[in-house]
C-alpha cells in the first residue's frame, strides 16, 4: 500500500514584538534595518526583497558574539548587554545584513574574507558616511568608535528615530 504523503505546511507567522523588544542602546533595530536594506549596496541582493527575521539576545553581561547571521535560514540575531552604546549595536546590526547579503565567499577566510570587508565598508559609508581604512581585524569595534564620534549629540540617541533616517 503507498504511503500518504503529508502536506508540508508554513509555520505560523511570528505574533509582533512590542517597539520596547527592538529598542537597544536607544536604537530601534527592526526600524533601523529597513533603513539599512534600501542601502544601494544592497540592492542586488536578497535584503532588497525581503526582511529577514530579527532577533534581540539579551545577557547579562558583554558575550563574545555581539551577533550573528544565518544565511541560509535569512535570519539574524543581535545581543543586547549592558553598557552597549549605540555605536555597538548599529556596527553589529550592519555587519550581520552583510553577512545576509554575502554569504559565504568562495575565498579564503569565506565569512570574513576580502569581499565581505569591502562590502562592509561600503555599506559603512553609504548608511553612516565613514570613510575610513579598512579595518584588518574582522572583531567588532572599529566601526563602532566611528559611529559614536558621529553620533555626539545624545539628542540623536535619545529621539528613539533610526538614526540612518534622521540624518537624511
Amino acid at each position: 500500500m503507498p504511503k500518504l504523503r503529508r502536506r508540508r505546511t508554513q509555520p505560523p507567522a511570528p505574533k509582533p514584538r512590542p517597539r520596547s523588544y527592538y529598542l537597544v542602546a536607544g536604537v530601534p533595530l527592526d526600524e533601523e534595518m529597513d533603513c539599512l536594506r534600501a542601502l544601494p549596496v544592497f540592492a542586488d541582493g536578497p535584503l532588497a526583497e525581503r526582511r529577514p527575521q530579527l532577533k534581540v539576545r539579551r545577557a547579562s553581561t558583554r558575550p563574545n558574539r555581539l551577533g550573528f547571521a544565518v544565511p541560509s535560514q535569512f535570519r539574524l540575531s543581535v545581543t543586547a548587554y549592558p553598557g552597549i552604546r549605540a555605536g555597538d549595536v548599529l556596527e553589529t546590526l550592519l555587519h550581520e545584513l552583510v553577512h545576509l547579503h554575502v554569504g559565504r565567499a568562495r575565498e579564503a577566510h569565506g565569512w570574513h574574507g576580502p569581499t565581505f570587508k569591502r562590502v562592509l565598508n561600503q555599506a559603512m559609508r553609504q548608511a553612516y558616511d565613514l570613510t575610513m581604512p579598512t579595518p584588518r581585524a574582522t572583531l567588532h569595534g572599529p566601526y563602532a568608535e566611528a559611529i559614536e564620534n558621529l553620533l555626539g549629540e545624545t539628542a540623536k540617541r535619545a529621539s528613539g528615530e533610526p538614526f540612518l533616517r534622521s540624518r537624511g
